[in-house]
């Protein structure tokens, strides 16, 4: 988001940038920090004029679990119960509750039905893929429960 100026006819006298870094494993909130901050530096060094600030105002630790956890073996059998082979297994940098969870020391793993456009003026969700996630969802925690 950009936000400056004071007026439509003047240049602004100051601006303000805020922008969502994410960490991925292997990261951290510095290091990001740092990334930014050597950008703002490298602007000041060419234009004097120039003055930025670089604060965080919100982080939270990257999330990954690995394909050993409970969890994930739990969803994995009901997967590929449900669908007849084992889910793919993938990376990504999506801001979820995951990793809150994750850093309070619940097992968690990701997995959704299939679609496209989150979060965006045309999102989407295959219907069936909705319903295969339930039975997953349910056999995974009755699995995971001990009550399978």
């Amino acid at each position: 988001m950009l936000e400056g100026g004071s007026g439509l006819s003047t240049y602004a006298d100051r601006c303000l940038l805020k922008i969502e870094r994410r960490t991925v494993p292997g990261e951290t909130v510095d290091a990001a920090v740092g990334q930014i901050q050597a950008i703002v530096d490298r602007l000041a060094a060419v234009d004097a004029s120039f003055r930025g600030a670089v604060r965080p105002f919100f982080s939270r630790e990257p999330f990954e679990v690995g394909r050993e956890a409970g969890i994930v073996r739990s969803l994995t059998a009901a997967a590929a119960n449900v669908l007849g082979h084992s889910p793919a297994f993938v990376g990504d940098t999506p801001w979820m509750d995951a990793a809150l969870l994750a850093d309070a020391g619940v097992e968690t793993v990701v997995m959704g039905p299939t679609g496209e456009g989150e979060h965006s003026a045309v999102e989407w969700v295959d219907i069936d893929s909705v319903v295969r996630m339930a039975e997953i969802l349910a056999r995974t925690a009755m699995d995971y429960c001990g009550q399978a």
